[in-house]
Order: structure tokens, then C-alpha cells, then sequence
């Protein structure tokens, strides 16, 4: 069985088009409250027969990031370090934008310099996913159509729409034993605006203009998972 945090998100909510799982909402487990070393009980009623976590769960308010910090943290820090003492395997979502944006084109070796909060916070989750059996995808997704009224033109990335996305990540649990520790999974290099674009018309504007710090180009190489692809 499949136990998949994050089932309300955007994310979760399109998995659950493709794989059997089990995925609860946040009253009945939540993940920054229920550590294994501290209480075992919960452990085997609810991971008897789970045979890998697919955590999409996190806060990612990039914007809300920088006032409830200890939320933040709480759930992308913690909640992962709670979720990897259960000692299952785990297929952990992370974000490009653990990147700093100053080269893009980042392979899965490149040198992670998180620009905001929310970034510093997914960084720190792979930390503590890849302490346990676990697989690091970085990848970037948006709702369909693009939720907000401008996007940057002079920003970067290999995101797409999460229908696109959610599909690469089925095929990565699919072929879970098959990867390698991080992944980078995307659709290719592109402006926020161009991939807005696509959905709904939306005004040009430039990073400075907005209210948080966003990286020039996050965009990842992603050939690594073009040839795990093709050999699965």
C-alpha cells in the first residue's frame, strides 16, 4: 500500500487519479505532531502494510513563509524527520527552488543556496528525507489555470502545470527502486510568463515588482530522468 501525505493539495489531489492509496487528511494525521520514537502505538495501526510514502505534504506559502516561520518549519522539517523514523520507504517531492537561480540548468549534483524561507525549509527536508530509504524529486508545479493576475518575465523554469507534473511523479513511484537518491523531473526551460501564458492571460512583470524574493532561473536539467524514462 501507498500512503501519501499532502492528499488535499494540488498535488496529492492528482495522484490520487492514478495510484491506490491511502491518504488521510491533516485532522485524522498530522505529520509534525505524531513522531514514532515518542509514540509507537500509531506506527502499526496505520503503517502495517504501507510499502511506500509518497510525501507531498508541505507549506509552501513562499510569502507566508517569511511570518509563520515555526509552521513552516514545523511541517517541512520536522514532519519529514517524523515520517523517515518510520523507516519505510519514502518518494520525497522537493522544489527547484532550492536552487539560487543564478545559473539554472541544474543538475542533480549543483550546489543547493536557497534564496527565501520556504526554499531553506524543502532543503532541509531533503536532509532528513535522505536519511532514511529515500528518493528526493525536485520539481516545480502549478494549478491549472495559472492562479495569479501577472507572471515574471524575466523568470525561469522547468515547472509546468501539476497535471503534467503529477503524471512524471506516477511514473517515478512506478519505478521507485529504480531511482537514484535525487531526481530532477520537468518539462524544459521556460519564462513564468510563457507557461502562464498557456492557461489564461495574464499581465508581464518583473521579479523586483513583487513582494518576495524569487530566483532569476531555477530551471533544472532533467536528463538523468529523460534516460531513466527510456530505459524503464
Amino acid at each position: 500500500m501507498i500512503f501519501l501525505t499532502g492528499g488535499t493539495g494540488r498535488l496529492g489531489w492528482e495522484l490520487q487519479k492514478y495510484i491506490p492509496c491511502d491518504a488521510p487528511k491533516r485532522d485524522m494525521f498530522d505529520l509534525t505532531k505524531h513522531d514514532p520514537s515518542v509514540n509507537s502505538a500509531w506506527r502499526n495501526e496505520m503503517f502495517e502494510d504501507v510499502r511506500l510514502i509518497v510525501h507531498c505534504a508541505a507549506y509552501t506559502d513562499v510569502l507566508g513563509a517569511e511570518v509563520n516561520r515555526q509552521l513552516c518549519y514545523d511541517t517541512n522539517v520536522i514532519g519529514t524527520r517524523n515520517l523517515v523514523k518510520l523507516g519505510i520507504p519514502m518518494l520525497y517531492i522537493s522544489t527547484e527552488y532550492v536552487f539560487d537561480g543564478e545559473k539554472g540548468n541544474y543538475d542533480e549534483n549543483d550546489y543547493p543556496n536557497p534564496q527565501n524561507f520556504y526554499s531553506l525549509t524543502k532543503l532541509l527536508g531533503e536532509e532528513e528525507a535522505r536519511k532514511g530509504n529515500s528518493v528526493v524529486v525536485r520539481c516545480l508545479f502549478k494549478p491549472n489555470p495559472f492562479e495569479h493576475p501577472v507572471a515574471c518575465t524575466d523568470q525561469w523554469t522547468s515547472g509546468d502545470y501539476v497535471e503534467t507534473i503529477g503524471k512524471e511523479i506516477v511514473r517515478a513511484i512506478r519505478i521507485f527502486n529504480k531511482l537514484p537518491p535525487i531526481v530532477h523531473i520537468g518539462t524544459g526551460r521556460k519564462s513564468t510568463f510563457e507557461l502562464a501564458k498557456k492557461s489564461r492571460d495574464v499581465r508581464p512583470c518583473l521579479r523586483a515588482s513583487l513582494a518576495v524574493r524569487l530566483p532569476r532561473d531555477t530551471s533544472l536539467n532533467t536528463s538523468l530522468w529523460e534516460k531513466i524514462k527510456n530505459e524503464n
